[in-house]
């Protein structure tokens, strides 16, 4: 039996697919589209899942929808209501997003030939969130937290999971959302919502929190039965679409927005961005703290798109009674996909568990022959690069690493998720501290406060770090041990953290050797991590994009499977115009934008 997952007419559209209880893959319509975040209705994604598993769209024999409009209905009209007639701009807002659930079935015939032989279902979009981290873990019992902006009318889901069931314990409804007060003031930081937010969450830490911590814990309050309510007095987006999300008394206290096109960074801003960034922990605490004296239970299941925030799921892990915490990589929207499928299929259908997320390499796959038919179309005799087959990629990239060049690394099935984690990455020595600053701004062509993560060898990881707890999704933050951080400063944020990828032997054999032959060569098994893209772009999906991203930026080297492209200069990224610069710079704030 094939089921299909998919959300889209938001953002973060996406499609999943299981065989049974096997999962066989989850991409996101972003990197066939070539722009970040679409919500567009996902006809490559699907396609792709089809393909995946051998069959045609009209072969599938469940779609499972991750949003259920039947809920919250009449407290939406409510709503409506108390507001109106302010709330029109909020009822075009939602009626963009729910007014082509009404026409889904036309949309999957119109659109991919699928007939009625295949049952359409429309799942809550919480138990979504929820079944992506709980049904897919090790764990029979598991309390579960899940926090986004907004699902149909519950914003935030505590509850606990047992063998099939998901069981709610306790809703937080809109508008008393943490993930649209953090979605909010990312708008008002002069990012964009459902976007910027991780730009905000690196800004924090060159900020001083105690300057707005004190508003911040009046607008957001926590409750003694484990929720939390927002004094929406400072507040619009209840009833108005963006950007018109705030009142007065938000800018009396905060100050104007800053402009989105402005590519500067002032204490102000940085300092809005600490207090909301450690509010935004507390609550996050908070409600860890209630669901374990709640529930008993020893092993957390996080998602959402606020379980995107790896500084506060790291704070959860470290202060909290629960022993195992638990995030899925693509913890955003996209996971509503994977987790739509198994609710089907676990909870629903009552079929047996047997499937354990342990890694998340399951987009798309590149074939060797298609590598080189694009380096031939593309390296031509005036582009000043040399490529070879060669019988060792993770030795060669190692060595290069050690001599400080910068290399794209494109490798074997794609991440899922928004984080690229050693199969679609960017990567360079993490020993000097000026890595990170030729990175931003030569190579990723983004705001220099914008950190990068260490990806180190699993049984290696508490010896650099506070913690031998495995990260392999980069979705827990840890403190890097003091007298390790003067080794890998290109990778230790300005308070001494690092987002953390521990690399398995096991799941990604070809990472972790390129990693294991560094530290073999330099004595630190680490190296430092990025996406492979620029500013404004989604991750590379085809070898083209791969090497068009080489050729444009400041990498000195890629590698495409067992293919290695090195171009024939010393350093690239230093080699760089100033006017290839500035250009660069413009066109990625441009893309960055327009998302």
């Amino acid at each position: 039996m094939h089921i299909l997952g998919l959300n889209c007419f938001a953002h973060a559209a996406a499609a999943a697919i299981i065989r049974d209880s096997e999962f066989l893959g989850l991409v996101e319509e972003e990197r066939f589209l070539r722009k970040k975040h679409v919500g567009d209705f996902p006809r490559h994604s699907i396609r792709w899942c089809c393909d995946t598993a051998g069959i045609e769209p009209r072969d599938l024999d469940h779609i499972v929808f991750y949003w259920d409009p039947k809920l919250g209905r009449w407290e939406r009209i409510w709503h409506v209501l108390k507001y109106f007639p302010s709330s029109l701009e909020l009822i075009k807002s939602r009626w963009g997003k729910e007014a082509p659930m009404g026409r889904l079935r036309s949309i999957l015939r119109d659109e991919l030939g699928i007939t009625d032989h295949t049952e359409l279902h429309f799942a809550p979009h919480h138990l979504c969130h929820a079944a992506s981290s709980f049904l897919t873990s090790p764990y029979d019992e598991s309390a579960i937290l899940t926090i986004d902006a907004a699902g149909e009318w519950d914003c935030t889901w505590l509850g606990v999971g047992k063998g099939l069931d998901m069981t709610c314990l306790k809703t937080q409804h809109f508008p008393n959302s943490l993930g649209l007060l953090y979605g909010a003031v990312t708008e008002f930081m002069g990012f964009r919502f459902a976007s910027g937010e991780g730009k905000v969450m690196g800004l924090a830490p060159y900020g001083d929190a105690s300057r707005f911590i004190d508003a911040f814990r009046k607008i957001v309050r926590e409750k003694p039965d484990g929720g939390y309510e927002i004094d929406m007095s400072y507040f619009t987006y209840h009833y108005k679409g963006r950007p018109k999300w705030f009142s007065r008394k938000f800018y009396d206290v905060f100050g104007p927005a800053r402009p989105q096109d402005d590519d500067t960074m002032s204490q102000h801003y940085m300092d809005v961005a600490a207090a909301l960034q450690l509010r935004t922990e507390e609550i996050g605490l908070h409600m860890a703290n209630w669901l374990q004296k709640k529930t008993g239970q020893k092993n957390l299941c996080l998602a959402g798109g606020v379980c995107l925030n790896s500084v506060m799921n790291g704070r959860i892990l470290l202060e909290t009674d629960f022993d195992n915490v638990v995030v899925q990589p693509a913890a955003n929207d996209a996971g509503t996909a994977l987790g739509g499928c198994f609710w089907l299929w676990n909870t629903v259908m009552r079929q047996p568990r047997k499937y354990v997320f342990d890694h998340a390499y399951f987009g798309p796959e590149i074939p060797d022959a298609d590598h080189e038919a694009a380096i031939k179309s593309l390296i031509t005799p005036d582009t000043e690069v040399s490529w070879q087959k060669v019988d060792d990629a993770p030795a060669e990239a190692a060595k290069l690493l050690s001599e400080q060049k910068i290399i794209g690394w494109f490798q074997g099935r794609m991440e899922m998720g928004p984080r690229a984690l050693g199969n679609r990455s960017i990567l360079a020595d993490p020993r000097t501290a000026e890595m990170k600053d030729i990175l931003n701004a030569r190579v990723k062509f983004r705001e220099g406060f914008r950190p990068f993560a260490p990806s180190v060898l699993e049984d290696q990881t508490g010896q650099w770090f506070e913690t031998n707890y495995p990260s392999p999704y980069m979705i827990l933050v840890y403190d890097v041990l003091p007298a390790k951080r003067p080794l890998i400063p290109a990778v230790t944020h300005v308070d001494g953290t690092g987002r953390v990828q521990s690399v398995s032997k096991e799941h990604n054999p070809r990472y972790y050797c390129l990693i294991e032959q560094f530290g073999n060569l330099t004595g630190v098994p680490v190296v430092l991590n990025t996406s492979f893209n620029i500013r404004g772009e989604p991750i590379c999906l085809r070898p083209e994009q791969a090497i068009e991203c080489f050729l444009k930026t400041g990498m000195d080297a890629l590698f495409l499977g067992d293919y290695m492209l090195i171009k024939k200069t010393d350093s690239a990224a230093k080699q760089m115009t100033e006017e290839q610069l500035v250009a660069a710079h413009a066109h990625a704030l441009a893309a960055d934008n327009e998302e």
